[in-house]
Order: C-alpha cells, then sequence, then structure tokens
C-alpha cells in the first residue's frame, strides 16, 4: 500500500507473492513444448493441456520456483472457461506486447506464433486509441516501439509469463498491455490512467467480435463438443494453414478471431466426417457481431471406420 500511495519506478519491488515469487514468471513454460514440437512433421501448438497438467503436478517454473496455488488456480481458471480475448496490465512502459514472449533458445530476437499477423492487429487496435503510445512522442526508455506494439521475445524474452499461457493452453488470446512509465503509479494518478486507456481498453474488447464464430451439432441436433476448427487463410492464390486451432465449447458454440481474409474453415471430432466451408472475413469496426458459420457433422462412414480399424490392426501388429 506504501508503494501504491508513494510511486515507485522500481521493477523489482511489489511483483512478488508473499512466497517472494514473481507469479507472471511462474507459469508453465509452454513456449518449450511448442518449439520442440514444431521440429515435427505432425506437431501441435495449441491446446497443450496434458503438457500443463504435466508441469503443474511434477516440476518447477522457469526459475526453478515451485508452483504457487495463486497460479495454479488461474491456469486451471483458464482452461476451464470458454475465454475469447484477455489481456494482462502493467506498468513500466508504454506498448501493446504480444506473443510469443519467449524465442526457442531464450533470446532476444522476433518469435512470432501462427497468429502473427491477428496479434499484431489486436496490438494495434489497443495502441492506435492512445495517441501517446502510438505515437512514441515520449519513450519510457531507450527502445521506441513503432505504432506502439511490440513483439515479446523481440523486446525481451519471457520465460513462464500468463500471455503465452492463454494462446497455448486454450481458445483465448492474449496480449500484456503495458500502461506507462511509473511501474507502481501513485493512487492519485489512477484517474488520469484511465482517462488516458478507457478507449483503448474499449476498442480492444471490441475486437471479440471479429473474425467467425458458430454452432457445431451432429444431424440430431445436438452439440458436438471438443470438436477441432482448423482455419487456412488463402495468400498468393495458396491455402495456408494458421497453425493454431480452436475447439468448441460444451454447447458446440466455437469463436475464432480472424484478420480480413478468405478462409477455409474445417471441422473435425471423432465419429463424424469432416466438414469444410468457405468464408471471406470482411470485419467492421461497427459490426459488434462476429460472422456466423455453423457446421452439421454426419457419422463418420461404415467403411472409413472399418479402414481405420483396419490400419490400427496393422500398425499395432
Amino acid at each position: 500500500m506504501m508503494l501504491k500511495e508513494s510511486g515507485t519506478t522500481n521493477w523489482l519491488v511489489g511483483r512478488s507473492n508473499a512466497n517472494n515469487i514473481d507469479l507472471n514468471r511462474n507459469f508453465p513454460n509452454l513456449d518449450a513444448f511448442m518449439h520442440k514440437y514444431n521440429h515435427y512433421a505432425h506437431h501441435r501448438n495449441h491446446h497443450l493441456d496434458i503438457e500443463t497438467f504435466l508441469s503443474l503436478t511434477s516440476g518447477n517454473d522457469c526459475q526453478n520456483n515451485p508452483y504457487q496455488i495463486e497460479t495454479v488456480a488461474i491456469a486451471f481458471w483458464i482452461m476451464q472457461n470458454p475465454f475469447v480475448l484477455s489481456a494482462n496490465l502493467h506498468n513500466g512502459d508504454l506498448v501493446a506486447n504480444y506473443p510469443y514472449d519467449d524465442s526457442e533458445n531464450h533470446l532476444q530476437m522476433y518469435s512470432p506464433s501462427s497468429d502473427d499477423l491477428l496479434f499484431q492487429h489486436l496490438a494495434e487496435s489497443y495502441s492506435y486509441s492512445n495517441e501517446r503510445m502510438k505515437s512514441q512522442t515520449k519513450s519510457c526508455g531507450d527502445t521506441a516501439f513503432a505504432d506502439g506494439i511490440t513483439n515479446g521475445a523481440a523486446w525481451y524474452p519471457v520465460c513462464g509469463g500468463m500471455q503465452d499461457f492463454n494462446y497455448l493452453a486454450s481458445n483465448c488470446f492474449e496480449l500484456t498491455l503495458e500502461l506507462g512509465c511509473r511501474k507502481f503509479p501513485p493512487g492519485k494518478d489512477l484517474p488520469s490512467i484511465w482517462n488516458e486507456h478507457k478507449n483503448s481498453l474499449i476498442n480492444y474488447m471490441s475486437q471479440t467480435h471479429s473474425g467467425i464464430k458458430g454452432v457445431i451439432k451432429n444431424e440430431e441436433g445436438n452439440a458436438i463438443y471438443g470438436a477441432n476448427i482448423k482455419v487456412y487463410q488463402l495468400l498468393n492464390n495458396h491455402w495456408q494453414y494458421i497453425d493454431h486451432d480452436v475447439t468448441s465449447n460444451l454447447e458446440g458454440d466455437y469463436y475464432r478471431l480472424l484478420v480480413n481474409g478468405i478462409y477455409a474453415v474445417q471441422v473435425q471430432s471423432p465419429g463424424y466426417e469432416t466438414e469444410t466451408q468457405y468464408i471471406d472475413v470482411d470485419n467492421k469496426p461497427d459490426q459488434h457481431n462476429a460472422q456466423r458459420l455453423d457446421f452439421i457433422l454426419k457419422p463418420e462412414s461404415i467403411e472409413r471406420l472399418n479402414r481405420k480399424q483396419m490400419l490400427r490392426q496393422f500398425v499395432n501388429k
């Protein structure tokens, strides 16, 4: 409370919990799994829930500290709720930071996710509504950020942060928003900070209504939970897979943030035929509603099921 009232720029004071652990370095290091998996042909960099569970139950964080009860609670809360978009708010600089926060070798270098263009757009949706952040006429340190945004690892690598955990463990896309130069501003500054950032926050939240959404059901009208939604974007006359799937929720609903473009959307679920639809995404600032794309999946044919069974038997011999 003393720090909050007096204000400080000390980056090393006030972040730790009662056990002196920095909670924003205490999440499972899913970036390490993702970078490792990228070396294999059939890899995944989404919904790393098994990796999360193993990390939380049998290991320590990147700094070799035990996982804290606060971290575990937030991690499971993130995975158990169908969040679409989020942000964690910091002070100490003035920039919108997007994934990845860490590079493969923990070096300071640009580390793009499969949704790099989308994350740049999300970051700009925040910074462009804050003239001081966008113009960078006053930098907090030696670094001036073009358009007020930065890739996390290009700025400085962070291991075990909440931002990348959201992206790799769930359907949620998250940014880290640095709201000002003073790491712990005094309470009297909070109204001016709110006034400076409220339009950016509102514009950022409105991005939840971009891209596509829909409901996935079977022919009987029952919701399909856990269906995999793959997205391919048409670029230079070629379909490019955005290697980050989302999944349907308990009611069969799904939400996939996307920038403008032409997409092929493919839905897969065990026991059903794969269904593909095409859509031209044209996000509008005042739309307040993502374009809807529903799917009705047909049961997988007996012939296809038999072929799968024969293949499994052959492989297991």
